[in-house]
């Protein structure tokens, strides 16, 4: 009775109808890899000279991670506002 398999026909249903989100630029992709690999270098760095009991090089380490850890949540804050433009002084939507 049934030429196709009903599963198939569902998932071509359902990946039509999923609203695609606002794109994020390629700069914004670009910032976010940098910091998290930039965060992960240094936290490594700083774990492997503490391990190594060279506390200079270690604390140098600590103060790049957060460094880093502190551009990522500026970065992250900048792409909330890109995607939601008039965020965080939005009034509330009362139309409802």
């Amino acid at each position: 009775m049934m030429d196709q398999d009903p599963e198939r026909d569902y998932e071509e249903e359902d990946e039509a109808d999923i609203p695609l989100g606002p794109q994020m630029p390629i700069g914004i992709v670009l910032a976010r890899i940098t910091t998290v690999s930039g965060m992960s270098f240094a936290a490594a760095f700083a774990i492997f000279f503490l391990v190594g009991g060279i506390w200079l090089l270690a604390l140098a380490g600590l103060a790049g991670t957060v460094i880093f850890m502190g551009l990522m949540f500026f970065i992250e804050r900048g792409a909330e506002t890109a995607a939601h433009p008039g965020y965080p002084g939005e009034s509330p939507d009362t139309s409802l």
